[in-house]
């Protein structure tokens, strides 16, 4: 199965996020990290040579051209998700 066919999309639409003439829906990057079985987070990231990760330099741009709305909703389910993985790892070490 294709990564086209996996996010429920066209390979003309993923073409064009690649090409970055698409911004994607915050739910469409979760969909296609689901596909890719990978975090989001690593969609934006290169690996180095020593490990450690670097942003793409396509991701500063992508960014900047993020439509503010887009960029609020992630802002907002990532501290959300931050939240809840403190508070669960909180919730453990006290019991």
């Amino acid at each position: 199965m294709s990564l086209s066919e996996l996010c429920n999309t066209t390979s003309n639409y993923i073409g064009q996020i690649e090409m970055g003439r698409r911004i994607p829906s915050f739910e469409k990057i979760e969909k296609i990290a689901a596909a890719l079985e990978i975090p989001p987070a690593c969609l934006f990231f290169n690996e180095n040579a020593e490990g450690k990760g670097d942003v793409k330099p396509e991701t500063k741009e992508y960014l900047k051209n993020m439509p503010a709305k887009v960029k609020k909703e992630i802002i907002s389910r990532l501290l959300a998700s931050v939240k809840t993985d403190i508070a669960a790892s909180l919730d453990s070490k006290l019991y």
